[in-house]
């Protein structure tokens, strides 16, 4: 991503570990557990990251459901590669999230997890050396309070992305619920989000509803993009071997 490179994933909102398992060995570059929008519980979650952290293939990152302190903790101690913070509309909010995802002097996370180090395949000490630059913290731009503060947001020092959540977008600009919606004020917001963070020198990512509109996106200048999701993809296999 720093190479301004597309990174490919799968959005993973079954609470198994099972499925994880599976997805993990897939030729993707990332897998990000919802928490958030899916019934994923603190301890499956941890097992999912594990699982998909041992697999050595896609990064495991989860998507929070809050920026909070408490949830960050729980993420990057189980062994996150990295946390999407969702609703940030703030430079405060940015910061409060950086300094629970970065340890001192970057922020203030406390140190202490015997498995953050797992996912690595380093010891508790190394952890500490390395994680600041190698856990990623990206915060969700997904309402329009947020675009009246990118250039605040994206300034803030330690974080390490944005990541677009475009059906909350569409939503808060008076839209319908469509992540690839065609309406000017929807594509002038993703313009703008992305003037902001090369501006910035930061990677833009952004959710994705299929294949299609991940290369479309990958097109405008998005370098994060999911190809696909484990429920859409459930489903729709269904659907095709039953017609």
């Amino acid at each position: 991503m720093r190479r301004g490179e597309p990174v490919r994933g799968v959005w993973l909102a079954l609470p198994s570990v099972e499925s994880a398992r599976l997805m993990a060995r897939m030729p993707a570059d990332w897998l990000v557990v919802d928490v958030e929008h899916a019934p994923v519980g603190a301890e499956t979650m941890t097992r999912m990251v594990a699982t998909i952290a041992d697999a050595r293939g896609p990064a495991p990152l989860v998507r929070l459901a809050s920026p909070g302190v408490e949830n960050v903790k729980r993420a990057l101690d189980a062994g996150a590669w990295g946390v999407i913070g969702p609703m940030v509309n703030t430079r405060a909010e940015a910061e409060a999230f950086v300094a629970a995802a970065k340890f001192p002097p970057v922020g203030q996370r406390s140190f202490g997890s015997a498995w953050a180090g797992l996912a690595f395949d380093v010891a508790a000490p190394d952890y500490l050396r390395i994680a600041n630059e190698q856990t990623i913290a990206m915060v969700q731009i997904e309402n329009r309070a947020a675009l009246d503060h990118l250039d605040a947001i994206c300034g803030v020092p330690g974080l390490d992305g944005v990541f677009v959540g475009p059906v909350d977008l569409a939503i808060s600009l008076g839209l319908g619920p469509d992540s690839d919606s065609r309406d000017p004020a929807f594509r002038q917001a993703l313009d703008e989000i992305l003037r902001a963070a090369r501006a910035a020198g930061l990677p833009a990512g952004i959710y994705c509803s299929s294949p299609e509109a991940a290369a479309e996106r990958l097109e405008q200048g998005f370098v994060m993009v999911n190809v696909a999701t484990d429920v859409a993809v459930l489903s729709q296999g269904v659907r095709d071997r039953l017609a």
